[in-house]
Formats: C-alpha cells, sequence, structure tokens
C-alpha cells in the first residue's frame, strides 16, 4: 500500500500543478487573442492528461476502497475527473466563460487538496493492508 500511497500523492501534486498551469493557459490566450492549433498544441496535452488522470483514478479508487477516508468519496472522484478533463481543453480557447472556467478549476483544487490531506491525515493505520 505504501507504493501506492507514495504514487498518488505524487500524481495528485502533478494534478494541482496542471491546474495552476491550466490558468496560466487561459490567460495566455485570452491576453495574446490567440487560437491553439489543435493537433499540435491542445490533442496531445489532452491525450497526456487523460493517461495520467487514468493511471490516478486507479490509485485514488484503490486507496479509498483501502483506508476509507473520511472525507473523500467516490462520486468526488467522478466530478474531478470529469472537470478536470473539460478544463484542460478549455484552457486554449479564449471563448471559454472565465468564472465557470476558474470555479470548475477551483472546485477541482479543493478535491485534490482534500485527498492530499486525507493522505496525510490517514497514513499507515492500516499499514499491514
Amino acid at each position: 500500500m505504501r507504493g501506492i500511497i507514495m504514487s498518488l500523492l505524487r500524481l495528485t501534486e502533478q494534478l494541482l500543478k496542471e491546474c495552476d498551469e491550466s490558468i496560466l493557459r487561459f490567460q495566455f490566450y485570452r491576453e495574446e487573442d490567440k487560437e491553439p492549433d489543435f493537433f499540435k498544441d491542445v490533442k496531445p496535452h489532452a491525450y497526456k492528461l487523460d493517461e495520467l488522470l487514468l493511471e490516478w483514478e486507479k490509485l485514488v479508487r484503490t486507496w479509498i476502497q483501502v483506508k476509507r477516508p473520511k472525507y473523500v468519496h467516490p462520486s468526488q472522484i467522478d466530478s474531478l475527473l470529469e472537470s478536470m478533463k473539460q478544463f484542460i481543453v478549455q484552457s486554449y480557447y479564449k471563448g471559454t466563460s472565465k468564472k465557470r472556467f476558474l470555479k470548475s478549476i477551483h472546485s477541482s483544487k479543493y478535491t485534490l487538496e482534500t485527498i492530499i490531506h486525507a493522505i496525510k491525515e490517514v497514513g499507515d493505520e492500516h499499514a499491514s493492508e
């Protein structure tokens, strides 16, 4: 379980970083009044993040099953995955609703931070599992 927890922590921190990078990317495309090249910029990045999210999802669902954290539930994971897949692509387009975009990111960051906190709180109390 320890390896899963370390990997989960690392990937969760990467996803948090992606949230911040999405905001910066969104601001860049708005300020520069640019359109991205879908096949060169958007698709490869979205694909890379889909792979990361898939790996993260497997780990977090295993962790939830084994550790049963108090404040992290499968429905939050479903919501976060859907939200991140959307705002990662939306971050490239200046026509994206800024308010909804930022709200989605802040919600995702809150969930990711809650998971990090829960990982540290739960710790190794079930280390033998």
